[in-house]
């Protein structure tokens, strides 16, 4: 049984992580789970990192250039007993990922599986890392999600070609 888990809110947030809320709302969300630092890079927008519970978990949040909560991504913990990330009753990080697309798949959400160790949830504005990990599949990808990226919902959309 894993201690903690998180709740993905499909283009909201994770728990209580809400996109739109302002670096002094995330502060002390994120550091429930472990110390939070500044991730900024020189010149870019403002990310936060916390790391904690798990020397390998950590939450990075971005912001857009208003300072307001724009996306999270969330790592995989080496010991996913002390926290994971559900989505739809789907423990994202202990079930191996194939057996997770394919019950996303069952529920109907559609994939963009052009780039196989990066998987995205378009309508959902969730992006899945398979890439790296100590455990790869046969063919390449890790056996197992490193990590969940989320944004607001629109993320991910392409405006019509004109025609």
């Amino acid at each position: 049984m894993t201690e903690r888990t998180l709740a993905i809110r499909v283009g909201s947030g994770l728990d209580d992580l809400r996109f739109g809320m302002d670096e002094a709302q995330v502060r002390p969300e994120l550091a429930v789970y472990g110390n939070v630092e500044n991730a900024s890079a020189p010149g870019g927008a403002l990310s936060l990192r916390t790391q904690g519970l798990d020397d390998s978990f950590s939450i990075y949040a971005v912001f857009n250039a208003e300072g307001l909560l724009s996306s999270l991504e969330v790592w995989r913990p080496d010991d996913v007993s002390l926290i994971d990330v559900d989505f739809h009753g789907i423990p994202m990080f202990a079930t191996p990922a194939d057996k997770v697309l394919a019950r996303l798949a069952e529920l109907g959400h559609r994939f963009d599986l052009e780039d196989q160790w990066h998987p995205l949830l378009p309508e959902a504005s969730i992006g899945l890392d398979r890439e790296g990990g100590d455990d790869c599949d046969d063919d390449g990808p890790a056996r197992y999600f490193q990590s969940i990226f989320l944004a607001p919902h629109g993320y991910y959309s392409r405006p019509l070609a004109a025609g």
